[in-house]
């Protein structure tokens, strides 16, 4: 019998993680001339945690904060600029009682040259 319930307690615990993403890609309208090179992408993140449904009082909103950390981790230089943002949400569930959002704010960085 332990093992019977040793057996279903493993099954539901193995069983009962799902992840769910989405995201998307804003449009800008391109340069017109090709006085711009590209420098490199810049990532920013924000995660929110809740269990039977509580949590993230503290978030001001996932989006918001994590192009907030994309900025501060990567400030842009004069003469640079930041476009076509992609965001993509990942959402995980752990037993059905616990699960994360998570947002990822992604962009180019473009340096116009003179």
């Amino acid at each position: 019998m332990k093992k019977i319930i040793l057996l279903f307690i493993t099954t539901i615990m193995l069983s009962a993680c799902a992840s769910l993403h989405s995201g998307y890609m804003t449009g800008i309208a391109p340069p017109v001339e090709n006085n711009f090179k590209y420098v490199g992408n810049a990532l920013g993140t924000s995660q929110a945690t809740y269990i039977l449904g509580i949590g993230g009082f503290d978030r001001e909103g996932l989006v918001r904060e994590a192009k907030n950390n994309l900025i501060q981790n990567n400030p842009v230089k004069d003469g640079q600029t930041l476009v076509n943002f992609t965001v993509d949400q990942e959402r995980s569930f752990y037993f059905g009682i616990v699960w994360t959002h998570k947002v990822i704010v992604t962009a180019d960085i473009l340096q116009y040259q003179e």
